[in-house]
């Protein structure tokens, strides 16, 4: 599911808008929408708003945030475009968001032809996928709260964990925002299989050493039995770490894939190290650590296909050198979804074509419109403005025809 274009009447600075999301006359997706798009623009242009506009979309779940403008949910409004496609409308007061479902292997044509209401096909889409996975420009706020918590012992932790553990829910989340309240719920969700494997290796240390108690017989069938389960249980930190340390090595850091079991910490979140070894606390890491892995460890642990994914400021704290590079890890992480980043940084727009750019700007009446990059009909070889030939030394304003 990817969202295709978006109509806004009047909502904050918006008055009378519609972005474009599909890509122009000439490419071989012509039409279709978006992989990608990044809302560029000073602030107070609207870049968040958009981005909180396609969440409540997504989520029909609509908050005092937007001001009581937005009101509404998603309306009866299905009409079929072709046989290829179903067009959803979804409107809020004065918002309108299409989006457009392509035929998949799980959406027969049969089962189309029913419309059933936006929800409803929204619902039957996602069956067994993640429908949005919002990161805000404050996504560390949550999680220094959460893991700077008065530490408590790795024993008490697994007790907690295991004999108190809440029951298993029929369905799983589809939702991952991290602006809400409950994100450690959100990480408990990411990182189950992570500290599962924790914890079984901490139950396999405990019987170690009570069997070494006994005797070094015990003890040594007890280890065994240790090195059995490692063989036929690879440790999911591993893989983990292949991918997050394209980015921590340039940092000298690297993801800690052993378990000393010194801190409940050692149970709750991932741990990073030094390349030559040293153990780098959570209260040690730099924001622009923090930004990569609470990013990046999401996209890499959920199921994104065909989700719509987020990303609000992706170039806090992180040097040019990284902010050339970090989209492209992104979306390698997500091949099948659609993303969207709102940004301040001409780098970060230098990692998108043309037409998947949305620069916005104040007009002489303070209203925010797309700075259009083309002129006449909208083709690739139309436009003049190529952000990937921007560098943190240009300004926008600045571009001139080629």
């Amino acid at each position: 599911m990817k969202i295709s274009q978006i109509d806004i009447t009047e909502y904050n600075p918006f008055k009378n808008l519609t972005l474009d999301l599909t890509y122009p006359k000439g490419h071989p997706k012509e039409g279709k929408p978006l992989d990608k798009v990044c809302f560029l623009g000073q602030s107070g242009t609207g870049k968040t708003s958009l981005l909180n506009l396609i969440r409540a979309t997504l989520t029909a779940n609509l908050t005092t945030e937007h001001d009581q403008v937005l009101q509404g949910t998603l309306n009866q409004n299905i009409s079929r475009a072709d046989k290829t496609m179903i067009v959803i409308t979804a409107f809020f007061k004065d918002v309108k968001s299409i989006i457009e479902i392509r035929e998949g292997g799980e959406i027969s044509w049969e089962w189309k032809t029913s419309l059933p209401t936006p929800k409803q096909f929204i619902e039957t889409f996602y069956q067994g996928k993640n429908k949005l996975i919002s990161f805000p420009a404050e996504i560390i706020t949550n999680l220094n709260q959460i893991l700077q918590e008065k530490p408590v012992s790795p024993v008490s932790y697994l007790k907690t964990t295991v004999e108190f553990e809440q029951p298993k829910r029929s369905q799983k989340p589809q939702i991952f925002d991290f602006e809400t309240d409950n994100v450690l719920a959100i990480w408990n969700e990411i990182l189950t299989d992570i500290n599962a494997y924790k914890i079984k290796e901490l139950k396999y240390s405990q019987q170690i050493t009570k069997a070494l108690d006994i005797s070094a017989a015990e003890g040594e069938r007890a280890f065994q039995n240790y090195k059995h389960w490692k063989a036929e249980h690879p440790n999911p930190l591993e893989k983990l770490a292949q991918q997050l340390d394209i980015i921590l090595n340039k940092f000298s850091l690297t993801v800690k894939t052993s378990f000393d079991f010194e801190s409940v910490e050692d149970l709750k979140f991932i741990e990073i190290q030094s390349v030559d070894g040293t153990e780098i606390p959570y209260s040690g890491w730099s924001t622009g650590t923090k930004q990569v892995i609470l990013t990046m460890t999401p996209l890499f642990k959920l199921n994104t296909d065909e989700s719509i994914i987020l990303l609000d400021e992706p170039e806090r704290s992180l040097y040019p050198d990284i902010q050339t590079e970090i989209i492209n890890y992104y979306t390698a992480l997500a091949p099948n979804a659609q993303f969207f980043f709102a940004t301040h940084s001409p780098i970060i727009a230098s990692a998108f074509e043309p037409w998947e750019i949305v620069e916005l700007k104040f007009n002489q009446k303070g209203t925010v419109y797309q700075e259009k990059y083309y002129e006449g009909e909208r083709q690739v070889d139309n436009y003049f403005i190529d952000p990937r030939y921007f560098s943190k030394t240009l300004r926008f304003a600045s571009c001139a025809k080629a």
